[in-house]
């Protein structure tokens, strides 16, 4: 193989890659969100809003579970709740069981801006599914959602069967 055709090759395999469009539809969403929060006027990254997703699920979880949960690491998830923290979104308590541990919850102030953040999010996913019919989407969750299980088995093999 000469070396266009191993360039050609290469692009391929990258351009189909689910890893590229996964990356790059994931940019994309990252991109448009940060842009709805701030024009809609909330300081609220990307980021931060992984984080309150959980905390909106349920609040009072430790930061190891925020990170499980999240898929991030100690040190990402401590630097985004020193963040949230000093925005007063969130609220660090210690844990009464374990002396160690800290429990993270929602300011009144999160409570309260939480459903327009939804809304936000809503109208974001709505433009994300233009043109793309109910069953294309609900394929495209199944399979992504099969894709994450896979990696999240090899990546946690001693806590995931």
């Amino acid at each position: 193989m000469n070396e266009k055709e191993q360039m050609d090759n290469f692009n391929r395999v990258i351009d189909s890659s689910i890893g590229y469009l996964v990356g790059r539809t994931s940019r994309a969403i990252i991109k448009r969100l940060t842009k709805k929060f701030q024009d809609a006027g909330f300081d609220v990254s990307y980021e931060q809003w992984s984080i309150l997703i959980h905390l909106y699920r349920k609040d009072g979880q430790t930061q190891q579970a925020l990170a499980r949960t999240a898929v991030k690491d100690k040190a990402a998830i401590t630097r985004l709740l020193n963040v949230l923290e000093k925005k007063n979104i969130v609220l660090r308590v210690p844990d009464r069981n374990d002396k160690r541990s800290k429990l993270i919850y929602l300011t009144n102030k999160a409570k309260e801006f939480k459903s327009e953040l939804i809304a936000l999010v809503e109208e974001m996913l709505h433009e994300a599914e233009q043109g793309i019919s109910y069953e294309e989407m609900e394929q495209c969750r199944e399979t992504l959602n099969k894709v994450f299980i896979n990696f999240d088995r090899l990546n946690n093999p001693k806590t995931r069967k």
